[in-house]
């Protein structure tokens, strides 16, 4: 009987464990895809010289598409500017940050006294690559 006393003390927070192991695979899951899309993005983004308008909604779609994060979580900034392959230092370069609010960091929050507001962060790749257009 002492046995089974500890046991059901014990067993939610093991339970707790294994879904915190499940959640974490799911979130690395889901940042690998945003990696991706944005790496494709930013590729694309090179031969225009910029990131154009199509490109950021194109880039906003695909990440929906593949991870079921809404939109208006999603946000890409650039520069509006194109710039050219035979320019020099910065002004080859194409800045571009792209933010996705990702939800549940952490299983049975409430648990652990963490608000539905609070559990979640903000994704952010933020980078430059350099223009290819001639």
């Amino acid at each position: 009987m002492k046995q089974f006393i500890v046991l059901m003390g014990i067993l939610p927070i093991l339970i707790i464990f294994m879904l915190q192991m499940g959640l974490d695979q799911k979130n690395s899951q889901m940042i690998s895809i945003i990696q991706s899309s944005v790496y494709a993005a930013k590729e694309e983004a090179k031969q225009e010289g910029c990131f154009t308008e199509e490109i950021k909604e194109n880039l906003k779609k695909d990440i929906t598409r593949l991870t079921g994060i809404e939109p208006d979580r999603i946000r890409v900034e650039s520069d509006s500017k194109v710039k050219y392959r035979y320019n020099r230092g910065k002004e080859r370069q194409i800045h571009y940050k792209v933010s996705v609010k990702i939800d549940k960091l952490m299983a049975a929050n409430s648990v652990y006294g963490i608000s539905d507001r609070d559990n979640g962060y903000d994704f952010v790749i933020e980078s430059y690559t350099a223009s290819e257009k001639i």
